[in-house]
Protein backbone atom coordinates (compact mmCIF):
# COMPACT_ATOMS: atom_id res chain seq x y z
CA UNK A 1 0.00 0.00 0.00
CA UNK A 2 1.34 3.40 -1.01
CA UNK A 3 0.22 6.76 0.34
CA UNK A 4 -1.68 7.30 -2.92
CA UNK A 5 -3.79 4.22 -2.13
CA UNK A 6 -5.18 5.90 0.99
CA UNK A 7 -8.18 8.14 0.36
CA UNK A 8 -8.30 11.74 1.54
CA UNK A 9 -6.08 13.67 3.97
CA UNK A 10 -3.73 14.89 1.25
CA UNK A 11 -2.15 17.44 3.60
CA UNK A 12 -1.13 14.79 6.15
CA UNK A 13 0.32 12.51 3.48
CA UNK A 14 2.26 15.41 1.95
CA UNK A 15 3.76 16.31 5.35
CA UNK A 16 4.85 12.71 5.92
CA UNK A 17 6.39 12.32 2.46
CA UNK A 18 8.29 15.60 2.74
CA UNK A 19 9.57 14.58 6.18
CA UNK A 20 10.76 11.26 4.75
CA UNK A 21 12.46 12.98 1.81
CA UNK A 22 14.32 15.36 4.14
CA UNK A 23 14.98 12.60 6.71
CA UNK A 24 13.32 14.75 9.37
CA UNK A 25 10.42 12.54 10.37
CA UNK A 26 9.68 13.01 14.11
CA UNK A 27 10.19 9.85 16.13
CA UNK A 28 7.04 10.43 18.21
CA UNK A 29 3.83 10.99 16.25
CA UNK A 30 0.20 11.32 17.28
CA UNK A 31 -2.44 10.68 14.62
CA UNK A 32 -5.83 12.07 15.65
CA UNK A 33 -9.18 12.41 13.91
CA UNK A 34 -12.50 10.62 13.43
CA UNK A 35 -12.68 6.88 12.99
CA UNK A 36 -12.60 5.19 9.62
CA UNK A 37 -10.56 7.84 7.78
CA UNK A 38 -7.31 5.90 7.33
CA UNK A 39 -5.20 6.71 10.40
CA UNK A 40 -4.03 3.12 10.94
CA UNK A 41 -3.52 2.55 7.20
CA UNK A 42 -1.37 5.69 7.08
CA UNK A 43 0.66 4.49 10.07
CA UNK A 44 1.29 1.12 8.41
CA UNK A 45 2.21 2.76 5.10
CA UNK A 46 4.62 5.04 6.97
CA UNK A 47 6.16 1.95 8.59
CA UNK A 48 6.58 0.42 5.13
CA UNK A 49 8.13 3.61 3.75
CA UNK A 50 10.64 3.72 6.61
CA UNK A 51 11.74 0.18 5.81
CA UNK A 52 11.18 0.08 2.03
CA UNK A 53 14.12 -1.19 -0.02
CA UNK A 54 13.11 0.66 -3.20
CA UNK A 55 11.68 4.06 -2.23
CA UNK A 56 12.70 6.80 0.16
CA UNK A 57 9.41 8.65 0.69
CA UNK A 58 6.76 5.99 0.06
CA UNK A 59 6.09 2.27 0.16
CA UNK A 60 6.65 0.26 -3.02
CA UNK A 61 4.49 -2.59 -1.72
CA UNK A 62 6.67 -5.13 -3.54
CA UNK A 63 9.90 -5.53 -1.58
CA UNK A 64 10.31 -8.00 1.25
CA UNK A 65 9.87 -5.50 4.13
CA UNK A 66 6.76 -3.94 2.54
CA UNK A 67 5.13 -7.33 2.04
CA UNK A 68 6.07 -8.47 5.54
CA UNK A 69 4.62 -5.34 7.15
CA UNK A 70 1.42 -5.59 5.09
CA UNK A 71 1.05 -9.18 6.23
CA UNK A 72 1.77 -8.40 9.89
CA UNK A 73 4.94 -10.50 9.87
CA UNK A 74 7.71 -7.91 10.18
CA UNK A 75 9.58 -8.32 13.51
CA UNK A 76 10.43 -4.62 13.75
CA UNK A 77 6.85 -3.33 13.28
CA UNK A 78 4.67 -3.97 16.32
CA UNK A 79 1.06 -2.97 16.97
CA UNK A 80 -0.40 -2.52 20.44
CA UNK A 81 -4.17 -2.68 20.92
CA UNK A 82 -6.37 -2.29 24.00
CA UNK A 83 -7.28 -5.39 25.94
CA UNK A 84 -10.70 -5.21 27.57
CA UNK A 85 -10.89 -1.58 26.42
CA UNK A 86 -7.67 -0.71 28.26
CA UNK A 87 -3.97 -0.34 27.48
CA UNK A 88 -2.10 -1.31 30.62
CA UNK A 89 1.22 -0.30 32.10
CA UNK A 90 2.78 -3.65 31.14
CA UNK A 91 2.15 -2.94 27.46
CA UNK A 92 3.84 0.43 27.72
CA UNK A 93 6.77 -0.95 29.69
CA UNK A 94 7.25 -3.51 26.92
CA UNK A 95 7.18 -0.74 24.31
CA UNK A 96 9.66 1.32 26.30
CA UNK A 97 12.14 -1.56 26.58
CA UNK A 98 11.69 -2.82 23.01
CA UNK A 99 12.17 0.65 21.54
CA UNK A 100 15.80 0.65 22.74
CA UNK A 101 16.57 -2.63 20.96
CA UNK A 102 18.14 -2.21 17.55
CA UNK A 103 16.10 -3.36 14.54
CA UNK A 104 16.37 -7.07 13.83
CA UNK A 105 16.36 -6.72 10.04
CA UNK A 106 17.64 -3.19 9.58
CA UNK A 107 15.79 -0.02 8.81
CA UNK A 108 13.55 1.27 11.59
CA UNK A 109 11.54 -0.12 14.47
CA UNK A 110 7.93 1.11 14.45
CA UNK A 111 5.45 0.89 17.31
CA UNK A 112 1.82 1.64 16.47
CA UNK A 113 -0.41 2.17 19.49
CA UNK A 114 -4.04 1.87 18.39
CA UNK A 115 -6.65 3.70 20.49
CA UNK A 116 -3.94 5.45 22.44
CA UNK A 117 -6.61 7.25 24.48
CA UNK A 118 -7.21 3.92 26.25
CA UNK A 119 -3.94 4.36 28.17
CA UNK A 120 -4.45 5.07 31.83
CA UNK A 121 -2.33 7.60 33.68
CA UNK A 122 0.20 4.98 34.82
CA UNK A 123 0.61 3.59 31.31
CA UNK A 124 0.97 7.09 29.90
CA UNK A 125 3.61 8.03 32.46
CA UNK A 126 5.55 4.87 31.60
CA UNK A 127 6.25 6.09 28.07
CA UNK A 128 6.83 9.80 28.68
CA UNK A 129 10.63 9.57 28.54
CA UNK A 130 10.74 7.35 25.45
CA UNK A 131 8.37 9.73 23.66
CA UNK A 132 10.52 12.70 24.58
CA UNK A 133 13.88 11.11 23.73
CA UNK A 134 13.36 8.06 21.53
CA UNK A 135 16.38 6.36 19.95
CA UNK A 136 16.96 7.44 16.35
CA UNK A 137 16.07 3.99 14.99
CA UNK A 138 12.63 3.79 16.65
CA UNK A 139 9.38 5.56 15.81
CA UNK A 140 6.25 5.54 17.97
CA UNK A 141 2.87 6.36 16.43
CA UNK A 142 -0.10 6.88 18.75
CA UNK A 143 -3.56 6.77 17.16
CA UNK A 144 -6.74 8.25 18.65
CA UNK A 145 -10.19 9.30 17.53
CA UNK A 146 -10.27 12.06 20.16
CA UNK A 147 -7.19 14.16 20.85
CA UNK A 148 -8.72 15.58 24.05
CA UNK A 149 -8.64 12.12 25.65
CA UNK A 150 -4.84 12.03 25.39
CA UNK A 151 -3.03 13.44 28.42
CA UNK A 152 -1.39 16.84 27.79
CA UNK A 153 1.97 15.39 28.86
CA UNK A 154 1.70 12.86 26.01
CA UNK A 155 0.46 15.40 23.44
CA UNK A 156 3.29 17.80 24.18
CA UNK A 157 5.90 15.15 23.39
CA UNK A 158 4.47 14.17 20.00
CA UNK A 159 4.10 15.76 16.61
CA UNK A 160 0.32 15.89 16.23
CA UNK A 161 -1.17 15.26 12.77
CA UNK A 162 -4.92 15.83 12.48
CA UNK A 163 -6.95 13.73 10.04
CA UNK A 164 -10.24 14.93 8.55
CA UNK A 165 -13.34 12.97 7.51
CA UNK A 166 -13.41 11.89 3.88
CA UNK A 167 -15.76 13.92 1.73
CA UNK A 168 -18.87 12.27 0.35
CA UNK A 169 -17.49 11.98 -3.17
CA UNK A 170 -14.39 10.14 -1.92
CA UNK A 171 -16.54 7.69 0.03
CA UNK A 172 -18.90 7.28 -2.93
CA UNK A 173 -16.02 6.59 -5.32
CA UNK A 174 -14.40 4.10 -2.96
CA UNK A 175 -17.66 2.22 -2.53
CA UNK A 176 -18.20 2.04 -6.28
CA UNK A 177 -14.68 0.62 -6.63
CA UNK A 178 -15.58 -2.01 -4.05
CA UNK A 179 -18.52 -3.13 -6.17
CA UNK A 180 -21.37 -1.07 -4.68
CA UNK A 181 -24.05 0.01 -7.12
CA UNK A 182 -24.37 3.74 -7.81
CA UNK A 183 -27.60 3.83 -5.78
CA UNK A 184 -26.08 2.13 -2.75
CA UNK A 185 -22.85 4.11 -2.87
CA UNK A 186 -24.81 7.38 -2.99
CA UNK A 187 -27.16 6.44 -0.15
CA UNK A 188 -24.48 5.06 2.17
CA UNK A 189 -22.12 8.01 1.62
CA UNK A 190 -24.79 10.33 3.01
CA UNK A 191 -24.97 8.47 6.31
CA UNK A 192 -21.41 7.80 7.43
CA UNK A 193 -19.85 11.26 7.97
CA UNK A 194 -16.75 10.41 5.96
CA UNK A 195 -16.13 7.10 7.74
CA UNK A 196 -15.21 4.62 5.01
CA UNK A 197 -14.89 1.68 7.40
CA UNK A 198 -18.43 2.24 8.59
CA UNK A 199 -19.64 2.67 5.02
CA UNK A 200 -18.29 -0.72 4.00
CA UNK A 201 -19.81 -2.49 7.01
CA UNK A 202 -23.28 -0.89 7.04
CA UNK A 203 -26.21 -3.24 6.55
CA UNK A 204 -28.09 -2.24 3.40
CA UNK A 205 -31.51 -3.06 4.88
CA UNK A 206 -30.77 -0.66 7.75
CA UNK A 207 -29.69 2.02 5.28
CA UNK A 208 -32.91 1.59 3.33
CA UNK A 209 -34.94 1.85 6.53
CA UNK A 210 -33.22 5.14 7.41
CA UNK A 211 -33.84 6.50 3.93
CA UNK A 212 -37.50 5.55 4.10
CA UNK A 213 -37.75 7.22 7.53
CA UNK A 214 -36.26 10.42 6.10
CA UNK A 215 -38.60 10.29 3.10
CA UNK A 216 -41.71 9.84 5.26
CA UNK A 217 -40.53 12.69 7.48
CA UNK A 218 -40.12 14.93 4.45
CA UNK A 219 -43.59 14.03 3.19
CA UNK A 220 -45.02 14.96 6.59
CA UNK A 221 -43.21 18.31 6.55
CA UNK A 222 -44.38 19.08 3.03
CA UNK A 223 -48.00 18.40 3.88
CA UNK A 224 -48.00 20.40 7.08
CA UNK A 225 -48.45 17.42 9.37
CA UNK A 226 -47.53 17.53 13.04
CA UNK A 227 -43.81 16.80 13.35
CA UNK A 228 -43.61 16.60 17.14
CA UNK A 229 -42.35 13.00 16.99
CA UNK A 230 -39.40 14.27 14.99
CA UNK A 231 -38.54 16.71 17.79
CA UNK A 232 -38.92 14.11 20.54
CA UNK A 233 -36.84 11.52 18.73
CA UNK A 234 -33.74 13.69 18.51
CA UNK A 235 -33.97 16.26 21.28
CA UNK A 236 -34.44 13.90 24.20
CA UNK A 237 -32.11 10.98 23.49
CA UNK A 238 -28.50 10.69 24.64
CA UNK A 239 -26.26 13.36 23.14
CA UNK A 240 -23.92 11.10 21.19
CA UNK A 241 -26.68 8.94 19.72
CA UNK A 242 -28.83 11.99 19.00
CA UNK A 243 -26.03 13.80 17.19
CA UNK A 244 -25.24 10.81 14.99
CA UNK A 245 -28.89 10.09 14.16
CA UNK A 246 -29.80 13.74 13.65
CA UNK A 247 -26.85 14.40 11.35
CA UNK A 248 -27.70 11.31 9.30
CA UNK A 249 -31.37 12.24 8.92
CA UNK A 250 -30.43 15.82 7.96
CA UNK A 251 -28.06 14.59 5.26
CA UNK A 252 -30.79 12.35 3.85
CA UNK A 253 -33.39 15.11 4.02
CA UNK A 254 -31.00 17.43 2.20
CA UNK A 255 -30.51 14.89 -0.59
CA UNK A 256 -34.27 14.44 -1.03
CA UNK A 257 -34.85 18.21 -1.00
CA UNK A 258 -32.19 18.72 -3.67
CA UNK A 259 -33.95 16.11 -5.78
CA UNK A 260 -37.22 18.01 -5.36
CA UNK A 261 -35.47 21.20 -6.51
CA UNK A 262 -34.21 19.32 -9.56
CA UNK A 263 -37.75 18.14 -10.32
CA UNK A 264 -39.16 21.66 -9.89
CA UNK A 265 -36.49 23.08 -12.20
CA UNK A 266 -37.09 20.35 -14.81
CA UNK A 267 -33.49 19.24 -14.42
CA UNK A 268 -31.84 16.17 -15.89
CA UNK A 269 -33.00 13.09 -13.90
CA UNK A 270 -29.55 11.58 -14.31
CA UNK A 271 -28.42 13.93 -11.54
CA UNK A 272 -30.91 12.71 -8.93
CA UNK A 273 -29.38 11.74 -5.60
CA UNK A 274 -32.15 9.18 -5.10
CA UNK A 275 -32.89 7.68 -8.52
CA UNK A 276 -34.81 4.78 -6.97
CA UNK A 277 -37.40 7.35 -5.76
CA UNK A 278 -37.87 8.63 -9.31
CA UNK A 279 -41.60 7.82 -9.39
CA UNK A 280 -42.37 9.26 -5.94
CA UNK A 281 -40.43 12.51 -6.22
CA UNK A 282 -42.74 14.34 -8.71
CA UNK A 283 -45.79 13.73 -6.52
CA UNK A 284 -43.97 15.00 -3.45
CA UNK A 285 -42.74 18.06 -5.36
CA UNK A 286 -46.35 19.16 -5.78
CA UNK A 287 -46.50 19.87 -2.02
CA UNK A 288 -43.64 22.37 -2.13
CA UNK A 289 -42.96 25.82 -3.52
CA UNK A 290 -39.47 26.31 -4.85
CA UNK A 291 -38.65 29.09 -2.40
CA UNK A 292 -39.70 26.80 0.48
CA UNK A 293 -37.35 24.09 -0.76
CA UNK A 294 -34.44 26.52 -0.79
CA UNK A 295 -35.39 27.76 2.68
CA UNK A 296 -35.46 24.19 4.00
CA UNK A 297 -32.05 23.47 2.51
CA UNK A 298 -30.68 26.60 4.16
CA UNK A 299 -32.03 25.59 7.56
CA UNK A 300 -30.54 22.11 7.18
CA UNK A 301 -27.13 23.57 6.30
CA UNK A 302 -27.36 25.81 9.39
CA UNK A 303 -28.22 22.83 11.58
CA UNK A 304 -25.30 20.78 10.22
CA UNK A 305 -22.93 23.69 10.91
CA UNK A 306 -24.29 23.94 14.46
CA UNK A 307 -23.64 20.22 14.96
CA UNK A 308 -20.04 20.74 13.88
CA UNK A 309 -19.72 23.45 16.53
CA UNK A 310 -21.06 21.09 19.24
CA UNK A 311 -23.88 23.43 20.24
CA UNK A 312 -26.51 22.35 22.76
CA UNK A 313 -28.39 19.49 21.16
CA UNK A 314 -31.85 20.23 22.54
CA UNK A 315 -31.66 23.90 21.62
CA UNK A 316 -30.36 23.01 18.18
CA UNK A 317 -33.20 20.58 17.45
CA UNK A 318 -35.78 22.99 18.89
CA UNK A 319 -34.49 25.82 16.69
CA UNK A 320 -34.56 23.56 13.66
CA UNK A 321 -38.08 22.40 14.50
CA UNK A 322 -39.25 26.01 14.79
CA UNK A 323 -38.38 26.59 11.13
CA UNK A 324 -40.39 23.63 9.84
CA UNK A 325 -43.67 25.57 9.69
CA UNK A 326 -42.00 27.94 7.20
CA UNK A 327 -41.33 25.07 4.81
CA UNK A 328 -44.71 23.69 4.00
CA UNK A 329 -47.87 24.86 2.29
CA UNK A 330 -47.75 25.36 -1.48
Amino acid sequence: MAFSDILGNTRVKKILRMSLQRERLPNSLLFCGPGGVGKRETALTLAMALNCENLRDDACGECGPCRAIAGGRHPDVLEIRPKNNHIGIDDMRFLREAAYLRPMIGGKRIFIVNEGDKMGEEASNAVLKILEEPPRFSHIILITDDLHLILPTIRSRCQVLSFSPLDKEEVRTALREKGFSEERAEAVSLLVKGNLEQAVSLDWDSVQARRREAWETLLAFGRGRNASRFLQSYAFSSREAAEEDFRGILELLSAFLRDLVLIKENGDPRFLFNPDFREELPRAAEDWRLDRLWAALGHIDDALSALDKKLNMRLLVSAFYSHIEDWNYV
